[in-house]
């Protein structure tokens, strides 16, 4: 194709005439560095974006959320955005720089928001399935006690709980009996460090010596189900503590107050007029 041949060569003839034009001015290194910035800004930008989104989709499985990170994203962008609409429009009854905090504090309420949800989901979730675990370790103990391996005692254990956490851990043992798959030891300390729960990596490890050194496990694994029993115990306390303090600060604060204008109302008028 003549036409094609002749567009190619003019194009290149353009391009190596602009070349030799900045070589003759003194511009080819300012452009090259420029050309270099702009290539290294752009590639910091696409590692951060790719780093961000492997950091949403890990937070995303650790609260058991099934959307997309894109989505949550896009939810968190219209959510700021129409907070800061809503903070905008109180320009009409405040001043130009009251109204640009107010545009700026919902634009930031509309970003936080979606994260201390994320963050609440993750934490709630984890106090979930560490108190599902407490009894599945609890049964494990007694399987093993009553004659049970090391290796079949998760099947039966988790086939008798209904739980997600049962329920995850029956899928890592049918993954695991797929020939040349990875043991269900391993996917149980991958499991443990997806969902940040120590305790399975410690069950994990607690089986993994039993089958490789033939150590007994029940005494791992009870000591593994008393020790979460004194955490959730001490948790406990420290929450009803807390409840406690939250009860007693609003009722002195709705009830005594009250009860002492009341009381003190008299004394007050009395030394008023005394003062008069």
């Amino acid at each position: 194709m003549p036409e094609a041949t002749l567009v190619a060569a003019a194009i290149a003839g353009g391009a190596l005439v602009a070349t030799a034009v900045f070589v003759a001015f003194g511009g080819e290194l300012r452009v090259g560095a420029r050309v270099l910035v702009a290539a290294r800004n752009a590639i910091n930008r696409v590692l951060l974006v790719r780093r961000a989104r492997a950091r949403l989709v890990v937070d995303l499985d650790r609260a058991g959320w099934r959307e997309s990170p894109e989505r949550i994203s896009v939810f968190s962008v219209a959510l700021a955005a129409c907070l800061g609409v809503l903070g905008a429009t109180t320009i009409s009854a405040l001043t130009v720089g009251d109204a640009a905090v107010m545009c700026a504090t919902g634009i930031l309420t509309g970003l936080g928001l979606p994260v201390f949800a994320l963050r609440s989901a993750i934490a709630r979730r984890r106090r979930l399935l560490e108190g599902e675990l407490v009894p599945l370790l609890e049964l494990f103990t007694l399987e093993l006690g009553g004659g049970g391996s090391a290796v079949s005692a998760p099947g039966s254990v988790t086939m008798q709980v209904q739980g997600e956490l049962a329920a995850d851990l029956r899928r890592l043992l049918i993954a695991s009996q797929v020939a040349g798959s990875a043991s269900f030891e391993s996917r149980l300390i991958e499991y443990s460090e997806r969902l940040e729960i120590p305790a399975i990596g410690s069950l994990a490890m607690i089986l993994t010596a039993s089958r490789e050194y033939g150590t007994g496990a029940v005494q791992g694994v009870r000591a593994l189900a008393m020790d979460l029993r004194r955490s959730q115990r001490r948790a406990l306390i420290a929450h009803s503590r807390r409840a406690l303090n939250h009860v007693l600060l609003p009722a002195a604060v709705g009830v005594l107050l009250p009860f002492l204008a009341v009381l003190m109302f008299p004394a007050v008028s009395a030394l008023q007029r005394n003062l008069r």
